[in-house]
């Protein structure tokens, strides 16, 4: 932990115009004592950090220039930093990093459920994944225990309970979040029409926007998952339905991965069905998604969804950083298709060698 004390010290007992002498004489030690916190050399014993900081009228936690509560924008550079690290260093090298961090801002929970989400997106690269999956439940476990948040609840409840998909307890996730679908009650319009009578109509507008912006990823997530598990006459409407979605709601521009997943989940069902020509069409609309990327990847708005910008910067800060560093993003988004089994049949095929040569420039040009 990096305190600050012996700096904010010595500017505060200037900025008091006061003496290192008459410091000590109030506090009840020798001016050598003053001296040596002043140079950096120790610390005042901490049954006198109260009365030094009465004396400099400050908190004890700003006199020692610690911060428990980091800002969005601190959590931001510090997720894009670790992230760099479990891509560039060993899992356990970054780990330790991490876990450094975690212990200076053990109360800062929207830092800890970042750090969650980390684990999560990097756990398959560790030696074993089912320990660290134990550690984001921990984590996660921590933010419910003493958060007072109703958004940080829920994510720590989420992301926990993936946690324990990871470590194959099927039962305590339908224990933690129950196994069946609930009623929706609308709050957004709810509260959209709120501010309508209070004539804030531009915040209503930007709130029905933000929830039909979410609905539509939703829908397609939850329509992703189910297509596995779907005969092939249900599997084909869904792909048609979801298609028609992702054009017509500008879906590759606005959340880019949510395309990319869709059209690799339909190509891989197409492959398990024996329909290799089918899943060469789903290949190119991956391949044509990519083309459409920009890095680094975010979510935002566009014409349409013209008041989002504001909304995902004032509200989703955090949940707009890319998961993963870029370079990892870069080489999964190849190797997904060139090294997923599901697709060995097709290796040899000269319309799956074009798709995959496209991917590779677009990625080098967009470098």
């Amino acid at each position: 932990m990096n305190l600050q004390f012996s700096t904010i010290f010595t500017t505060r007992r200037k900025e008091l115009n006061v003496t290192q002498e008459q410091v000590a004489q109030y506090i009840g030690v020798s001016r050598a004592a003053v001296s040596k916190w002043e140079k950096g050399q120790s610390y005042p014993d901490i049954t006198i950090l109260p009365k030094l900081a009465t004396y400099f009228n400050l908190s004890i936690d700003t006199l020692l220039g610690y911060e428990p509560q980091l800002t969005t924008e601190h959590i931001i550079a510090l997720y894009k930093e670790l992230s760099t690290a479990f891509h560039e260093q060993p899992f356990h090298e970054a780990e330790v990093a991490v876990e450094a961090l975690i212990h200076d801002y053990y109360s800062c929970f929207p830092f800890l459920l970042k750090m969650a989400q980390l684990y999560l997106n990097y756990a398959a690269l560790a030696d074993n994944p089912v320990t660290i999956a134990v550690r984001i439940e921990q984590l996660c476990l921590r933010v419910e225990q003493y958060s007072d948040d109703f958004d940080s609840l829920n994510e720590a409840r989420m992301i926990g309970s993936l946690a324990l998909l990871m470590q194959q307890r099927a039962s305590d996730v339908l224990e933690k979040i129950g196994n069946r679908v609930q009623i929706q009650f609308n709050e957004d319009q709810v509260i959209s029409r709120a501010h309508q009578l209070l004539g804030n109509i531009e915040q209503a507008t930007e709130i029905l926007q933000a929830s039909t912006y979410q609905h539509l990823f939703l829908v397609i997530s939850t329509c992703t998952d189910s297509l596995l598990l779907e005969e092939a006459t249900h599997f084909d409407e869904t792909i048609k339905r979801v298609t028609q979605l992702i054009d017509t709601w500008n879906i590759q521009a606005l959340n880019p991965n949510t395309s990319l997943v869709f059209y690799l989940t339909a190509a891989t069902g197409y492959m398990q069905q024996q329909k290799h020509d089918e899943a060469i069409v789903m290949l190119k609309e991956y391949a044509k998604a990519c083309t459409k990327l920009s890095f680094p990847l975010q979510l935002c708005g566009d014409t349409y969804f013209n008041l989002i910008n504001h909304w995902l910067h004032s509200t989703m800060q955090l949940a707009t950083v890319t998961p993963r560093d870029e370079a990892s993003v870069r080489r999964d988004i190849v190797s997904s298709i060139t090294q997923h089994p599901a697709f060995a049949p097709l290796h040899e095929r000269d319309d799956y060698k074009l798709l995959v040569q496209t991917i590779h420039h677009m990625l080098e040009r967009k470098s």
